[in-house]
């Protein structure tokens, strides 16, 4: 079985804010704009490359009077994202431009995105696919951002970490590190030495999901979980993808998601991103939906703050 990177989830406190930083900045497509599925009043937003492929995506949900996070005892680090060989000047630049701080350090460029989740723009060799490239932004295909390429885990207990994923789903180790059975993202771990628990807030990252080409995968995982007496915590048809949510041995949020039949379900790609997208389980509920976004009509939020994918062809 292929397991590859999927998503990362995070909490954010403003959408317009968000999406100026992925969309304007980075050069990011909003390629879902939806709800939190199990709490409809929190907006959920999705971000990758034109098509929306697995393994470029990053999600966040949106709370309002959401607080600052405190990292402690587990959490998700560094989110590193491939750039192609040779860009890394124009990033510095275009960091630059428009004032977002940054520290060169030997992999690559580090930033915080407006809620400080931590990110890495790392050089790879590899340049993404021409139908998949953004076509909003003023970056050159050549020089956007290709897909995430690795997540840093901070735990207590570096060898639980890396035992449980390699020996329940065959990541492979290389060195203190791992990478995952496509050989597409790198896990590195740094150990953490607080005894108490991580609070939630702004720039936390939720989950990370790795991908699974059909949904028979998924079930497939969710019965070596049962197997293994692995901590399940959700197993569920999401629409989009077929989600299963496990614990790792340090209490962190792991998903195992399809790529099928991904984010043209209810959208063509041309218009991905433009409206306020439901799964079919919530259609029959949109009129209550769109009453918990400030009174108004979602896509007329969309029309004042247009996502920048709005000049797509």
């Amino acid at each position: 079985m292929r397991i590859h990177m999927h998503h990362v989830s995070a909490l954010i406190k403003e959408f317009e804010r968000t999406d100026h930083f992925y969309a304007k900045v980075l050069g990011y497509r909003l390629v879902k704009n939806t709800v939190n599925q199990a709490n409809v009043k929190m907006r959920h937003l999705f971000y990758g490359d034109y098509e929306g492929t697995p393994g470029t995506i990053l999600t966040y949900f949106e709370v309002p009077h959401i607080g600052n996070h405190y990292h402690e005892k587990a959490y998700f680090g560094t989110i590193q994202l491939g750039i192609p060989v040779g860009s890394l000047t124009v990033w510095r630049d275009r960091l630059e431009h428009y004032g977002i701080a940054f520290s060169v350090q030997e992999d690559g460029l580090h930033i915080t995105d407006p809620d400080g989740m931590k990110l890495a723009l790392i050089e790879i060799n590899e340049q993404i696919a021409p139908e998949k490239a953004t076509r909003h932004t003023d970056i050159p295909a050549d020089k956007q951002i290709v897909r995430i390429i690795g997540a840093v885990y901070h735990v207590p207990d570096l060898e639980a970490e890396r035992t449980f994923f390699h020996k329940r789903f065959g990541f492979t180790q290389e060195g203190e590190s791992l990478t995952d059975t496509a050989g597409r993202s790198k896990m590195t771990f740094i150990q953490t030495t607080s005894s108490k628990k991580t609070r939630f807030g702004k720039g936390t990252i939720d989950h990370i999901a790795y991908g699974v080409e059909t949904a028979r995968e998924v079930d497939a995982l969710y019965r070596r979980a049962i197997e293994n007496g692995l901590e399940i915590e959700e197993y569920v048809d999401r629409g989009y993808f077929k989600s299963l949510y496990i614990r790792d041995p340090a209490g962190l949020r792991i998903e195992f998601a399809s790529d099928e039949p991904g984010f043209t379900l209810d959208e063509p790609i041309q218009k991905l991103g433009m409206r306020l997208s439901l799964p079919p389980f919530l259609e029959e509920r949109r009129q209550e939906i769109e009453t918990y976004f400030g009174g108004e009509n979602h896509d007329e939020r969309i029309k004042r703050n247009p996502p920048r994918n709005s000049n797509d062809k």
